[in-house]
């Protein structure tokens, strides 16, 4: 099932080419994909079923092109970024002169972002007053539908609501002279995470398969990469984020982007007022545009 977050605010159901306003066919439907995604798994379940019987000639219908698409989770309950891209990790190395880390091996790495500054589709981001090197990462995200906690990871991708597609903005100059300082990112990351246009359930799509993933600058094809190639897989990073505290439904667990997915890795960096689009195959398109405002 493919969900998103559409006009005020309101439950959608993707079915093709066409919306269903979820709230005008099920009398007692979540509010929002907040409350789905919060909801018992029987009552995800349960409102799955009912909306794939829903006909689909009805007045609740409309074409997705004619709709607002919002970020699936204005708020979620937590943000982490990932580095599990092995091709990235590597190009990192590079640039440092410096071997991979010996821990990299050992456990998935993460840092927690900022949740309250999420980025829907077609919104503007903002570009910092403190940055000259702004940036982006194509990346997948992972939604946590259930609670839990020191998980298993053969178990552990049962927790997982959804996938979508994350833009983690980045403030190079700056992320680089925090981490010289042994802290962050904190600056260099925290004004902007971009999400959406879905949430796609785990039975229509998974990340361990091969999806090619692409970025677009201004319409020219910066960069391709696949889904493929992560030394972590999203069972793996929910388990370890697991151990030892809860995971909360709404939590966000991002990849990080893989080798050539960011400028950083191309050294080439975003001109002012230009469009960036990331698509990931299956799960659609995630377009912003870029404005400095000084």
């Amino acid at each position: 099932m493919r969900w998103c977050s559409f006009g005020s605010g309101r439950l959608g159901a993707i079915v093709a080419d066409r919306l269903l306003d979820v709230g005008a066919v099920l009398a007692d439907a979540p509010g929002d994909l907040v409350d789905l995604v919060e909801a018992a798994p029987e009552v995800q379940a349960r409102v799955t079923e009912q909306v794939r019987a829903v006909v689909d000639d009805g007045p609740a219908w409309s074409p997705l092109a004619q709709a607002r698409l919002l970020a699936p989770l204005r708020a979620p309950n937590s943000l982490r970024d990932f580095l599990a891209f092995e091709s990235h990790v590597d190009r990192g190395a590079a640039r440092r002169g410096t071997p991979v880390p010996e821990a990299w091996h050992r456990m998935p790495v993460f840092y927690k972002g900022n949740r309250r500054s999420i980025v829907g589709p077609d919104e503007v981001v903002s570009w910092p007053s403190y940055t000259e090197r702004m940036d982006f990462e194509c990346e997948v995200a992972a939604v946590v539908g259930r609670r839990g906690r020191d998980l298993d990871p053969a178990a552990a991708g049962a927790y997982v609501f959804g996938f979508t597609i994350m833009d983690d903005w980045s403030a190079r100059d700056v992320q680089k002279d925090e981490m010289s300082c042994w802290l962050g990112p904190a600056k260099g990351k925290d004004f902007a995470t971009s999400l959406g246009p879905v949430v796609v359930t785990p039975e229509e799509w998974s990340p361990e398969e091969p999806h090619q993933m692409q970025v677009l600058v201004d319409g020219e094809l910066w960069s391709t990469g696949s889904t493929a190639g992560r030394r972590w897989t999203f069972a793996e990073m929910l388990a370890w984020a697991s151990r030892d505290e809860d995971l909360w439904p709404t939590d966000v667990l991002g990849s990080g982007t893989y080798g050539g997915g960011c400028g950083l890795d191309l050294d080439r960096w975003l001109p002012p007022d230009c469009v960036v689009t990331l698509r990931v195959e299956g799960l659609g398109e995630l377009a912003n545009r870029v404005v400095k405002r000084h």
